[in-house]
């Protein structure tokens, strides 16, 4: 009896795992081309814009670029507006989960690029010193999902490093 119980008990959590397997339908794919266009917000650096695009390398696997640009204006008393523009470039890659079901892609990656920051003074100045420009290497990690509301448009959001350390916005996959 007990034997019978047990080959019930195993039917059954086979039957419910392909279940759950089937209703949790991967959204992304080998092949997929992403593209994010949206805006930072956190860090410092006013609203920042970025665009990444990536590429599906495998099921799991894409990788892409991304471009980001902020700026921001410092009123500095006694001796004017200070404007820094930040502009960062990079290679990323992400891992992508199967968990999401049709709909949403949740997903983790890292990224290599070059930030260049520079300043200059926006209004006149009592102070001879015409600007400044720096820029080095970054790494980082992102952690974010994509919902789509339909096979081609929706939405996403990634925390982690960029230009913000929220950033949000829409998606298109083609």
């Amino acid at each position: 009896m007990m034997n019978l119980n047990l080959k019930k008990l195993a039917f059954s959590l086979l039957v419910a795992g392909c279940s759950v397997t089937i209703a949790s339908a991967q959204n992304y794919k080998k092949g997929d081309n992403l593209l994010n266009i949206g805006a930072g917000f956190g860090g410092g650096f006013g609203t920042p814009i970025g665009l990444s695009f990536e590429h599906g390398f495998s099921d799991k696997i894409s990788g892409g670029v991304y471009v980001a640009y902020a700026s921001k204006t410092e009123a500095l008393p006694y001796v004017g507006d200070y404007k820094w523009t930040y502009i960062l470039t990079a290679a990323r890659a992400s891992y992508h989960f199967s968990f999401g079901g049709e709909k949403l892609d949740p997903y983790l990656g890292a990224m290599l690029g070059y930030n260049i920051a520079s300043g200059k003074w926006a209004s006149s100045s009592s102070i001879p010193y015409s600007g400044a420009s720096a820029g080095g290497f970054i790494w980082g990690g992102h952690a974010g999902a994509r919902y789509l509301f339909s096979e081609k448009i929706g939405v996403f959001a990634e925390v982690g490093y960029g230009v913000g350390n929220l950033n949000a916005g829409v998606t298109f996959k083609f």
